[in-house]
């Protein structure tokens, strides 16, 4: 399952693992891992407010790439807090770099693709504002539902912005602009379209304008009603207890229906009395991938715990994975 490789992302889902290792040798392309937030410590802080310290106003950028922008406007605005969300782990590095001189405590990463993010980290009327510059636009129809602002994701973005919060988003192309322009009709958070040359000064602009293009598209809106929204659940993490393992003969089944689980090897050590099950969890648009801990107990059961809990986010989806390994269900 790859899980001690760098983590990725694909068609849009969340998909939350280790951080990548740094291999004897390498550069480091930053200098602190303090700006990344973790799933775990988010739900721990009770939310942004808890983690940053303070209350202050919100601001999201979607797919911040190298960071530039989100640097400059945290910087410039100390009294606002700000969220950059972004799937690329050289993008995160980069960012992290540029955020770390001058270090400033208004800024907090997120290694996860947007959907997913919103819907799972942040609540309702939580942004001030929420911004995406440059988005990959996904030319092909065949690719269309790739593409970010759908009707659903606009509808999500409005429940999460606060009465009367701003959205934007500039793009060099064309069709990207026009369909998201037509999703937005009807929702909770209405685009308007306009053309001009943007003065931002980010790695995409710059390098739309060396090949000749000084025209970009600018989508902007403010939330008009709050939409109101499924709620993803929370599931129970806490350790399980199993008498009904035998190592030698355990391979527990997983399940196919919603929330899915997919388990892989087992790696037990009969010395230390303690093994490894790799797991898999798929909640839509939620893909987590971790190690349950199995190990046995003095009265000869065995607790079942993530090996990663800090990296591990408690849905449902986990408490079904853990009630699965610990052979309280059968797999369907």
């Amino acid at each position: 399952m790859g899980l001690n490789q760098p983590p990725t992302t694909g068609g849009g889902r969340l998909h939350s693992g280790p951080f990548p290792p740094n291999p004897g040798g390498a550069r480091r392309y930053y200098r602190s891992l303090s700006p990344m937030a973790s799933p775990r410590a988010l739900a721990e802080a009770g939310g942004w407010a808890g983690l940053f310290g303070h209350r202050a106003p919100l601001e999201l950028e979607i797919g911040f790439g190298n960071g530039e922008y989100l640097a400059r406007t945290s910087e410039a605005a100390p009294e606002r807090d700000f969220v950059g969300l972004e799937i690329a782990w050289n993008s995160l590095k980069r960012a992290l770099r540029r955020l770390a001189s001058p270090p400033r405590d208004n800024v907090r990463l997120l290694h996860l693709p947007a959907f997913p993010a919103l819907e799972r980290f942040f609540g309702p009327r939580s942004l001030s504002a929420a911004r995406c510059l440059f988005p990959v636009p996904w030319p092909n129809e065949k690719q269309a539902h790739k593409r970010l602002f759908s009707r659903a994701f606009l509808d999500l973005l409005a429940n999460r912005l606060d009465d009367g919060g701003s959205f934007s988003v500039v793009t060099d192309h064309e069709g990207l602009a026009h369909w998201a322009l037509g999703q937005s009709k009807g929702s909770g958070l209405p685009l308007s379209l306009a053309m001009g040359h943007e003065l931002m000064d980010t790695k995409y602009e710059r390098k739309w304008l060396s090949g000749g293009q000084d025209t970009f598209y600018h989508l902007t809106g403010r939330k008009a009603g709050h939409a109101e929204i499924r709620e993803p659940g929370f599931g129970d993490m806490q350790p399980r207890l199993s008498y009904s393992i035998v190592p030698s003969e355990y391979h527990p089944q997983g399940r196919s229906l919603e929330p899915t689980v997919v388990f892989g090897d087992f790696v037990y050590d009969d010395r230390k009395k303690q093994g490894l099950l790799a797991t898999k969890v798929v909640e839509d648009q939620f893909i987590q991938e971790f190690y349950i801990r199995i190990s046995q107990q003095p009265d000869g059961g065995h607790k079942l715990a993530p090996a990663q809990p800090s990296q591990v986010f408690p849905t449902l989806g986990v408490a079904t994975a853990l009630a699965l390994a610990a052979l309280e269900e059968s797999g369907k």
